[in-house]
C-alpha cells in the first residue's frame, strides 16, 4: 500500500471525530424538540410537551450511547449479534403461538408472556451467538472454525517470524505439522507496518503480508483467529494472553518476546534456534575454507564468515585480508546470537603472510626515501 502522511492522516481523523460529535449533538437536539412538538401535531397524544421532550431526550441519549459502545466492535461481531437476535425473535414469534388464548388467561397476562418470550429468547440467542463468534468464519465455506478444543496446543505466529520469511521455506520442506494460527491483531500490526511512511518499515510489512498469503497457499494447516483483546494495548501482551488461553506455543524471532514468554512459562519456538540446530557440526581440528574480510578485535586477528553467516575469527589472519584460506578450527563458542568459530592459519601460511607484510613495508620505505619523506614505521 502507498504510505500516507501522518500529519494529514491525524488532521483528517480529528475532523472526522469532530463531525461525529456534531452529528450526535444535532440528533439529540432534534429528537428532543420534535418529541416536545409531537403532541401539538398529533391530537391523540396527551400529556405535557416538556414530558414528551424529556422522553425524546432520554431515548436519543440511549441510542447515542449504544452507538458509541459498539463503534469499536468488528463488523463480523455486529453481524453475528444481529443474526443471533433475529433468530431469537423468530423463535419467540413461534413460541408465542403455543401460549393460551387471551379468552382463557386474559389480555394482560398473554401480552406479558409474549413480551417475556421475546426478551428472553432474543437475549439468549444474542449472547449465545457472541459467545461463539470466534468459531464462525463468514469468509469461507467452513461455517464453524477456530474451535477452542481443537486449537489447544496450537502454534501462534508472531510478526517477526512472518517478516523474516524463513518459516515459508521450512513449510515447503514438509517438516512442519500441526495447527498454526495467526491472530487478527498480528495481521493488523503487519498492515500498520506496511502503511508506514518509512520505506524500510513499509517494505518489511509488505513482505510479512506476502508471506502470510504464500503460507495460505501451502499445505500448512493455517488458521486466522479473529479473537482480540481490546483491554490490552501491546501486541506482544495480546499474543502472550492468547497463548495462555489456548495453551499454545509462540513461534517468534523476537528476543525480548522470547524472554518475557519464558518468564511466564509459555513455550517458545525460535526460528533462530532451529537454524542453529540445523547448521553442520564442526569440531576442533577440522579444516574450513574462509575468506578473511576484515581485522578482528584482538591484534593479529582476521574475521571471515561461512556461507550460513557464522563468524570465523582467524588468529594471525590480519596479513591475509581478502585472501581465501584453509583455517584449522581450534575452538567453538555457542552464544544466544549464534555460533562463533575460532581458528588459526597453518604455519606455512603465517610465514607467507609475514613475508608479504615485510615486503610491503620495505617497498613503502623505498618510496618514502625517494620522495624525501620520513620513512613510515
Amino acid at each position: 500500500m502507498i504510505g500516507t502522511n501522518p500529519g494529514m492522516h491525524g488532521k483528517s481523523s480529528q475532523h472526522t471525530v469532530s463531525f461525529v460529535y456534531t452529528v450526535r449533538v444535532v440528533f439529540i437536539l432534534l429528537s428532543t424538540v420534535f418529541s416536545g412538538l409531537a403532541c401539538f401535531f398529533n391530537p391523540g397524544l396527551e400529556g405535557d410537551p416538556f414530558v414528551w421532550a424529556g422522553f425524546g431526550f432520554v431515548i436519543s441519549m440511549v441510542i447515542v450511547l449504544v452507538e458509541a459502545f459498539i463503534k469499536d466492535f468488528y463488523p463480523k461481531t455486529l453481524a453475528v449479534a444481529f443474526g443471533g437476535l433475529m433468530i431469537g425473535l423468530v423463535l419467540a414469534s413461534l413460541a408465542s403461538n403455543i401460549l393460551p388464548p387471551a379468552s382463557l388467561i386474559g389480555d394482560a397476562p398473554r401480552a406479558t408472556g409474549i413480551v417475556g418470550l421475546y426478551l428472553f429468547l432474543g437475549y439468549l440467542s444474542t449472547v449465545f451467538a457472541l459467545r461463539y463468534v470466534e468459531r464462525i468464519d463468514l469468509s469461507s465455506n467452513r461455517f464453524l472454525t477456530a474451535d477452542e478444543p481443537r486449537l489447544k496446543g496450537c502454534k501462534l505466529l508472531d510478526t517477526s517470524v512472518l517478516i523474516d520469511g524463513r518459516m515459508l521455506d521450512a513449510v515447503k520442506t514438509g517438516f512442519m505439522d500441526g495447527i498454526y494460527v495467526i491472530p487478527k491483531f498480528i495481521l493488523d500490526e503487519l498492515q500498520n507496518i506496511a502503511d508506514s511512511p518509512d520505506s524500510s518499515r513499509r517494505q518489511r510489512g509488505r513482505r510479512g503480508l506476502d508471506v502470510v498469503r504464500a503460507l495460505k497457499e501451502t499445505s500448512l494447516n493455517l488458521e486466522i483467529l479473529q479473537k482480540d483483546y481490546p483491554h490490552i494495548q501491546a501486541v506482544d501482551a495480546k499474543l502472550i494472553q492468547c497463548a495462555k488461553d489456548y495453551q499454545a506455543r509462540i513461534v517468534t524471532n523476537d528476543f525480548n518476546l522470547n524472554k518475557v514468554a519464558e518468564i511466564q512459562n509459555i513455550p517458545v519456538l525460535n526460528i533462530n534456534d532451529l537454524t542453529n540446530a540445523l547448521k553442520p557440526v564442526i569440531l576442533p581440528g577440522e579444516s574450513l575454507t574462509v575468506t578473511v574480510l576484515k581485522p578482528g578485535k584482538e591484534a593479529g586477528q582476521g574475521v571471515g564468515y561461512l556461507d550460513d553467516g557464522t563468524m570465523v575469527v582467524v588468529e594471525d589472519g590480519i596479513n591475509h585480508l581478502r585472501q581465501e584460506l584453509d583455517v584449522m578450527v581450534t575452538s567453538i563458542l555457542q552464544t544466544t546470537a549464534g555460533r562463533m568459530i575460532f581458528g588459526r592459519v597453518p604455519i606455512e601460511d603465517v610465514y607467507s603472510g609475514d613475508r608479504q607484510a615485510a615486503s610491503l613495508r620495505q617497498s613503502r620505505k623505498v618510496v618514502d626515501l625517494e620522495s624525501g619523506r620520513e620513512p613510515l614505521r
